[in-house]
């Protein structure tokens, strides 16, 4: 849940998902960052073109660029996969 309370932006999390050490809670806390910095028009992920384009083999080869916003749950097995959308 998430939302413009008075101006500013908020986040809500539910703290029996809060992971509590080690890597679950740097991954948890990163996608959160995430999450709050794209509601506040900031930029996650940028492509390098020049990259791109200079990687191409000959001119006649084509180039697709597609994103997907994906969920990743915090046990992931083949009973829980992560989620693209």
């Amino acid at each position: 849940m998430h939302g413009n309370l008075l101006g500013i932006m908020t986040q809500c999390t539910v703290f029996s998902e809060i992971p509590l050490d080690g890597k679950p809670l740097e991954n948890y806390c990163e996608n959160l960052i995430r999450k709050i910095n794209f509601k506040n028009g900031g930029i996650n992920t940028i492509v390098d073109l020049d990259l791109v384009f200079n990687d191409k083999k000959t001119k006649d080869d084509s180039i697709m660029f597609f994103g997907a916003d994906v969920i990743h749950p915090t046990n992931v097995t083949r009973r829980h996969p992560s989620i693209a959308g």
